[in-house]
């Protein structure tokens, strides 16, 4: 899910190592129940372990790698849930990201009152001299000297509960939409690797027995 990629920690480290022609596999765990059952971790690491192994000796290939052609990295999500505990486990598919969007992230605050006009400018616009000042004098004017104030206020419904139906299949939200295990090849540069579009989805789910 590119908007949460784009600001992941483990994904940047992943990333970070890659350029430096490293193999680097992220591992991130998706929070479905809450709380998170305790009894799901030894299953979701077990799970997560038995996939890394079969990454590094089945390691895929990119033309387009930085590493003798080699996929720079992979990202692996585990959804924590009741399907870790069942004898056959989650299913596992290679997919692609899905890009996303953040929603709202920012609302406006309940404005106070700000410096009237006539007094000192702060000294930034003060240096930027005349023009800003103008440009100022008018803006305060227009809001009745009140201050524009934002707080945090994330909209992340978009995200977190998407409809099914607006997944595109193959995506990892769409894996993890299903209770799958996703696998995603990634290149270094925020780009999935070229694949074969009209590859047949069932192909794609993995065999492997956790």
């Amino acid at each position: 899910m590119s908007a949460f990629a784009l600001s992941s920690g483990t994904i940047g480290a992943a990333m970070s190592s890659s350029l430096s022609k490293v193999r680097s596999i992220a591992l991130s765990y998706g929070t479905v129940l809450y709380p998170t059952p305790t009894k799901l971790f030894t299953p979701a690491h077990r799970s997560g372990s038995s996939i890394i192994v079969h990454l590094w000796n089945n390691w895929g290939r990119d033309q387009g790698g930085l590493r003798n052609g080699e996929v720079d990295l992979y990202s692996i999500n585990i959804p924590l849930g009741e399907k870790l505990l069942t004898a056959q486990g989650p299913k596992i598919c290679t997919t692609t990201m899905w890009r996303n969007s953040y929603g709202r992230l920012f609302k406006r605050k309940t404005a106070h009152p700000s410096t009237p006009n006539g007094q000192a400018l702060p000294v930034e616009l003060d240096e930027l001299g005349p023009a800003m000042k103008d440009v100022h004098s008018r803006t305060t004017t227009a809001l009745d000297h009140e201050e524009l104030a934002f707080q945090f206020s994330p909209d992340m419904t978009d995200l977190i509960t998407p409809s099914f139906s607006s997944l595109p299949v193959g995506t990892d939200a769409w894996a993890l939409h299903q209770g799958w295990i996703s696998v995603t090849p990634l290149r270094a540069s925020f780009k999935e690797p070229d694949s074969n579009d009209q590859e047949d989805i069932e192909s794609r789910i993995w065999k492997l027995k956790l």
